[in-house]
């Protein structure tokens, strides 16, 4: 059943992609469509290797215990830049278009926020306590807070 569904998937993309070629070769016409397309190419070529720097200081920083929330967050950054650099090297003006919207940080915190959501883990930066975890204290003089003296 899967293999059907990732069949009709891949079959559906193919036909997008030959679909917008076409659309873009019709607005500009052939060679400036496959110039755009080589560029496209080669402007996910040039962020592979800046990349790969990334990730290496990303799991060195991992590997010397450094703040792993804050780091899981760079880390799907870093993979969705990752994956806005291979759709850009793939042939196609489709791919290279969400490769592109992929480049903006804005849609990749986005994506991120919604991903996160979705599997359950919040922002690093949130604590989230239970109503019986946490009470408010009067704040004393000078807007300093009163120590508490209840357990």
């Amino acid at each position: 059943m899967k293999s059907k569904l990732v069949g009709a998937v891949l079959a559906t993309w193919i036909v997008l992609e030959i679909l917008c070629f076409a659309l873009v070769v019709r607005a500009v016409g052939l060679l400036v469509a496959i110039a755009l397309a080589i560029g496209a190419s080669l402007l996910g070529l040039s962020d592979v290797r800046r990349l790969l720097d990334f990730v290496r200081a990303g799991l060195a920083a991992k590997a010397k215990g450094e703040s792993s929330a804050m780091l899981d967050g760079a880390m799907l950054d870093g993979a969705l830049q990752a994956l806005a650099s291979i759709l850009l090297i793939l042939p196609g003006f489709a791919s290279d278009f969400v490769g592109l919207a992929l480049k903006s940080p804005s849609v990749r915190q986005s994506l991120a926020r919604r991903l996160r959501a979705r599997s359950g883990s919040v922002d690093p930066r949130i604590i989230d306590l239970d109503p019986r975890e946490w009470r408010r204290e009067a704040r004393g003089s000078g807007g300093k807070p009163r120590r508490s003296t209840a357990k």
